[in-house]
């Protein structure tokens, strides 16, 4: 069975490209197996738009490529006959789409969050709840092409750009570039001194767009800023100013070869059609362009708690460190998302949320680095790298199940607090400043996995959660003159049980 496999849509791939672009997509491809084949990995890539080979993993062939439920069953297939160490979504979501999951957090005013998490657990599509895909057992990224895009060449170059890179020391990405929106600046400390032993970050103000060109060349990067959608830019903030921090021609002109990215801030892995921002790319297209190998972000409106570290703060860092540790990107990945369920309480809904709305992009069988022990190099030629990624993939499909299974979960939406919780988490809401009525409280039973709910009844407890959404959007544009605020999200989570509060938690939108 071949350690890592590629999963597009030849079909949509065709008709995207047309028939010379996808020639030269799958040529690109060859080049990437040749190149796998001298790291020691078998490589395929499966068209699952052909009912011949889908027969051959037990599945149906994609016949409608914007079909998610088609997608998933297809990779499920694919990925319960070959069981690959890696896999990879070939191409951006207008050929293999994200999966939309049901927004745990509705009052931010996101429609839902386009996830490729449910790719990465063996839970079948049954449901949009991201709750269900919270067994994260697969390694899984995606290599995106620019969405809506006529021509390959970007695919091409990326799929190229995989198939060249070579792994560095450790010590070529200890030194990193961060960048945070200044009211931030505390928590981006922390969470950089926890991933690289350094507080070394820059804030916005007072760095911004016009000088943060000459800042990108480090090969890791973590940025705490705003973002916005259909956005090329991401802003800082001080009180209620939004600076600009960076855009996607800084990075296109500045960032560096082999950069891997985490980017905590709102929309920062959006693949939005670029005719949405009068041309400009994304900026994770734009690094990816620019040669840079990993980017982790989030699809959606991503949070942090207003001090110290929480939610996408968490993630973020996690994956960074495992690839510090010599992980592979989509192991990293995968092991930032396990730690997340099992280190995080799960039902809290804006926790769920940042679990689907974070994916990779990139190559996920990538090792950025070796790790710095002395005898690393030495054991590596000794140790059967195939026989250990097999060994760790064991360990993590169980990690990802028990996380899972020792995880409580937002379970039914009560019609309405009892009076008493009510009241009291709107006295807590109001003295930290947020606006709590009727109208934007909503409270929901904890379900939990197999594990956590026996616990909760073998205890005879019943524990809630109760959520209060404050969303403002920014002030109209007056005539002649553009308006530049961005929309804030307040949220609090009050955990409680048998009508008891036992622990709350804030949250303002990255």
């Amino acid at each position: 069975m071949p350690d890592k496999i590629l999963v597009t849509n030849y079909s949509a791939l065709k008709s995207k490209y047309g028939p010379k672009g996808l020639k030269a997509v799958l040529d690109a491809v060859s080049l990437m197996m040749a190149a796998d084949k001298d790291r020691g990995l078998s490589t395929q890539i499966v068209n699952m738009s052909d009912p011949a080979k889908m027969k051959k993993y037990k599945g149906a062939a994609v016949t409608k490529p914007t079909n998610e439920r088609q997608c998933k069953d297809a990779v499920d297939a694919i990925y319960g006959v070959a069981k690959p160490d890696y896999l990879v979504i070939l191409d951006g979501p207008d050929v293999v789409p994200h999966l939309r999951l049901t927004n745990p957090t509705p009052g931010d005013k996101d429609k839902d969050v386009p996830s490729d998490l449910p790719y990465a657990s063996d839970a079948p599509f049954t449901k949009r709840d991201a709750a269900a895909y919270a067994a994260v057992t697969r390694v899984v990224g995606r290599i995106p092409g620019i969405t809506g895009a006529k021509d390959a060449d970007f695919l091409v170059k990326l799929i190229k750009t995989a198939a060249n890179f070579k792994t560095r020391k450790r010590n070529d990405y200890l030194p990193h570039f961060a960048i945070s929106a200044e009211v931030w600046r505390e928590s981006t400390e922390e969470s950089v001194d926890n991933t690289f032993g350094s507080k070394t970050i820059k804030t916005c103000p007072p760095t911004g767009t016009a000088g943060v060109g000459r800042l990108l060349s480090p090969l890791m990067h973590f940025i705490n800023c705003h973002g916005g959608e259909s956005d090329p830019q991401f802003y800082g903030q001080r009180g209620g100013q939004y600076p600009v921090s960076m855009t996607s021609d800084n990075v296109a002109r500045y960032a560096s070869r082999n950069t891997i990215v985490a980017a905590e801030c709102c929309f920062g892995a959006q693949l939005y059609d670029p005719v949405f921002a009068d041309g400009k790319w994304p900026i994770p297209n734009a690094y990816l362009n620019a040669g840079a190998v990993g980017y982790f972000g989030s699809t959606t409106i991503a949070y942090g708690p207003p001090e110290g570290n929480g939610a996408a703060d968490l993630l973020t860092q996690y994956f960074l460190i495992d690839v510090l540790a010599a992980a592979s990107l989509g192991r990293a990945c995968l092991q930032a998302r396990q730690k997340f369920v099992l280190s995080q309480k799960m039902e809290d809904p804006v926790n769920l949320k940042t679990l689907a709305q974070f994916i990779l992009l990139g190559d996920p069988s990538l090792q950025a680095c070796l790790s710095d022990q002395a005898d690393a190099k030495a054991m590596s030629k000794v140790i059967d790298q195939s026989a250990a990624r097999e060994t760790r993939r064991v360990f993590l499909f169980a990690a990802g199940k028990s996380a899972a299974e020792s995880s409580g979960f937002p379970g039914k939406k009560l019609a309405r607090p009892p009076k008493g919780l009510h009241n009291l988490v709107q006295k807590i809401a109001r003295q930290k400043g947020i606006r709590a009525s009727r109208s934007n409280i909503e409270a929901f039973n904890i379900v939990g996995g197999a594990d956590y709910g026996k616990e909760m009844k073998a205890r005879g407890v019943q524990q809630e959660v109760v959520v209060v959404t404050d969303h403002k959007e920014p002030p109209r544009k007056k005539a002649g003159r553009r308006s530049k605020a961005l929309p804030v999200t307040r949220i609090l989570v009050a955990h409680a049980q048998d009508n008891r509060v036992i622990e709350v938690a804030e949250y303002i939108r990255r």
